[in-house]
């Protein structure tokens, strides 16, 4: 019988990235016609993923905004929210393999918001319709776009000031 290695340092990197995206997502929601709320959890799906590879972007993300939406009153999300940015985040990580460059970083930052903006489409058609899970299209894109923005520099910088960062 083969015995896989625990690693401790993950584990507590994911529970802290999780952490970090549900206070994103918590800290600041503006409220869309559609009864869900555009926030900052995205920046933290990007840094993770770039960071710490797609499996640590993909619990953080699904897992941090899921338990954001229940604890702000938008459990009917919380199920789409665990998929949708769980799927981002385990995207962007794959498709970016933690190298800085530029295209691959851009790549999948457009790899996430289409993501974002598919997933939320279809879970809106689901749970509030499909003109309002429409309307929710633009509000999507600027999340998941801005989340980009930030999480790319936000994880370059990191990794410039802590180069052991950048070690796979």
């Amino acid at each position: 019988m083969q015995r896989t290695s625990f690693d401790a340092r993950l584990v507590a990197i994911t529970a802290v990235m999780t952490a970090v995206a549900f206070v994103l997502t918590r800290l600041v929601q503006i409220p869309t016609p559609a009864r869900g709320f555009v926030h900052l959890g995205d920046a933290a799906i990007f840094f993770a993923a770039f960071a710490f590879g797609p499996w640590v972007g993909a619990v953080a993300g699904g897992l941090g905004t899921a338990l954001a939406d229940i604890t702000s009153g938008y459990a009917q999300w919380a199920l789409a929210s665990l998929l949708v940015h769980g799927c981002q985040g385990w995207l962007v990580g794959a498709l970016a393999q933690r190298r800085a460059e530029w295209r691959r970083m851009l790549i999948a930052v457009g790899a996430g918001v289409a993501v974002v903006v598919v997933g939320y489409f279809i879970a809106g058609i689901i749970l509030v319709g499909l003109g309002a899970a429409a309307s929710e299209i633009p509000a999507n894109i600027v999340q998941a776009l801005t989340g980009g923005v930030v999480g790319a520099p936000l994880y370059l910088a990191v990794r410039r000031a802590y180069p052991p960062l950048a070690r796979p």
